[in-house]
């Protein structure tokens, strides 16, 4: 299934791929170098100066849980939240808890069988 970007018709094959091109319409500040996107002029900046020190695919923020790594430290704080014992985003269909509201949608998205899990 293709999905399409409601700004510009473009194609994308994944639902997440949409969402982060999306971003680009929605947030008026987009890095040169990735193609991350941010809210205020800011964040943009603080983002630009840590990926101008960067080899192309260079992660060098690890997780101490586990083995992923990211390019930029904002992700990988993102990413501690998954292993917080906090879970405060439930699924009102499937009584599902989440420690991130993006990972609540990404599962609603999905679509929820309904069953507790």
């Amino acid at each position: 299934k293709a999905f399409n970007c409601k700004y510009c018709n473009k194609e994308y094959l994944s639902l997440g791929a949409l969402k982060m091109h999306i971003r680009s319409h929605t947030l008026p500040c987009v890095c040169g170098t990735c193609g991350k996107a941010f809210s205020r002029p800011w964040l943009l900046q603080g983002h630009s100066t840590q990926v101008l020190f960067l080899s192309p695919g260079e992660k060098p923020f690890s997780c101490s849980h586990c083995s992923r790594a990211f390019a930029d430290r904002s992700n990988l704080r993102a990413h501690l939240q998954t292993h917080s014992d906090v879970k405060k985003y439930q699924c009102k269909t499937c009584s599902r808890t989440f420690s991130r509201m993006s990972l609540l949608h990404k599962h609603q998205e999905s679509g929820c069988s309904g069953g507790p899990r």
